[in-house]
């Protein structure tokens, strides 16, 4: 009998303590405060996504190596056999040149775009030399004229990353190159080996050639403002060879203005490149975005803070 009051007295006292602590804990728990809403992350960079642009250069195109030079038909054809025909100093100078085109930024490190470009403002020249030393026979014939050309490419970029506002940049292009010789005139002269020599000369009618062609391009791209870039690039060009028309010589007829393909040994000749041209250029263009670049937010980060 005294066990179970020992018992009921326990478990009254346990129901006691239990009623006085249940309060502070539901108190403890109230005091608690209610945990932070998440924050959204910060904005990332603008990306170019879907967006199309128009582009301009202009520039200046350095000739990389001096072209290797023939005429057709061989004038050495029936020729005794120690005679030779020689190219000296053959030269394109620098080009001055512009393009224009539309593009498409595909995401935010691809980009694709169409350009027309018209190069001019270079000169060609060369000296040609016919010799038989058999017959003490000398020929020599320096050619100048103007050389342009019309690019069309299609041009494929890789934009590396952006720092501080500046996109390094890589790329390459394929298309088609008109190369045009133009104003050719021909100041020669001749020892025909018996008696004195005489002045000759003539000009080449004006032709083109269309060539493959095909570039290398790296450079920089700035953020001037959200839509407009500006470009700093090289760019290795092959624009293919180019030819002239046929040639006219003086006559001293009258005939025909004084000049004749038949007086350049019977049909007349060109003269042209067998090896193609290869430009350096370096160029400042501006590219302008034609759509509205939207903001990308990273998604919010599955924190808390207590």
């Amino acid at each position: 009998m005294a066990n179970l009051k020992a018992v009921v007295l326990a478990g009254g006292a346990m129901l006691a303590a239990a009623s006085l602590v249940a309060p502070s804990l539901a108190l403890a728990a109230d005091l608690l405060p209610p945990p932070p809403a998440l924050e959204p992350g910060p904005p990332l960079a603008s990306l170019d996504f879907g967006g199309w642009y128009l582009r301009g250069d202009v520039g200046v195109g350095v000739n990389m190596r001096s072209p290797t030079m023939q005429i057709s038909p061989d004038p050495l054809i029936g020729a005794p056999a120690d005679a030779f025909n020689s190219f000296y100093n053959a030269s394109v100078s620098a080009s001055s040149l512009f393009d224009a085109g539309v593009g498409y930024q595909i995401n935010n490190w691809l980009r694709l775009d169409v350009t027309g470009e018209y190069r001019g403002g270079s000169h060609f020249q060369v000296l040609e030399q016919v010799g038989v030393p058999s017959t003490n026979t000398q020929f020599a014939d320096f050619y100048r004229g103007n050389l342009s050309s019309l690019v069309g490419l299609v041009n494929g970029y890789v934009d590396v990353g952006t720092w501080y506002g500046i996109t390094p940049y890589v790329g390459a292009g394929v298309g088609v190159a008109r190369n045009t010789l133009a104003g050719v005139t021909d100041t020669g002269f001749a020892y025909p080996g018996t008696g004195g020599g005489f002045p000759t000369g003539g000009y080449l009618d004006d032709a083109s050639k269309t060539n493959f062609a095909w570039a290398l391009m790296a450079g920089l791209g700035f953020n001037v403002t959200q839509n407009l870039k500006l470009d700093l690039g090289y760019r290795y060009l092959n624009l293919g060879k180019f030819t002239s028309g046929t040639s006219h010589c003086f006559n001293g007829t009258g005939q025909g203005g004084g000049f004749s393909p038949a007086n350049c040994g019977g049909s007349g000749y060109t003269l042209a490149s067998t090896t193609n041209l290869a430009s350096s250029d370096f160029r400042l263009g501006l590219r302008w975005m034609l759509g509205e670049a939207t903001p990308a937010y990273a998604p919010p980060p599955i924190v808390r803070k207590y």
